[in-house]
């Protein structure tokens, strides 16, 4: 699970109000379905370019500013831990992002003041770690205006 969905103040400025309202529905249903929760890193807030109290930024600027290095530094050591982990004999559902997230994007990102199919860079990376070691895992994404989508897609991981 992105980790702003589990700890909002790693969010950008101005998005965490905007992000709680996907936060409680995400958890109840693995509290629900008995699912453990994995929170994974914040390439946003590692990236030098980043931190805690960054501005909101698009993808493009990130792409500018050193976090496709960072994402692929991250997702190397995410997919190796879901590899432990389905070694293990665990079942990993799905990977749980949050949509027009620069970074953790499944499907959705803003272009100015529209919307287009595309995905953030730290999820573009881990789906190439997760490829290059034949792990198919499914991705979602949530948004606070597509909550009824979300349930669905949520459903769909059991």
């Amino acid at each position: 699970m992105s980790h702003c969905l589990l700890a909002q103040v790693v969010t950008a400025q101005g998005r965490a109000k905007a992000n709680s309202a996907i936060v409680n529905p995400v958890l109840q249903f693995c509290i629900d379905n008995n699912i453990n929760v994995f929170q994974m890193p914040c390439p946003e807030l590692l990236c030098s370019a980043g931190g805690f109290n960054r501005q909101r930024r698009g993808k493009k600027w990130y792409e500018r500013h050193g976090l496709r290095s960072e994402c692929k530094t991250i997702a190397k050591q995410q997919a190796g831990y879901i590899t432990k982990l389905m070694h293990e004999g665990v079942d990993v559902l799905g990977i749980i992002g949050v949509e027009f997230s620069p970074a953790c994007s499944p499907n959705y990102l803003n272009r100015g003041r529209i919307t287009v199919r595309g995905k953030g860079i730290y999820v573009e990376e881990l789906q190439r770690e997760l490829l290059e070691r034949n792990i198919e895992v499914r991705f979602i994404g949530v948004n606070k205006r597509w909550a009824h989508k979300l349930k669905e897609d949520l459903t769909r991981l059991l």
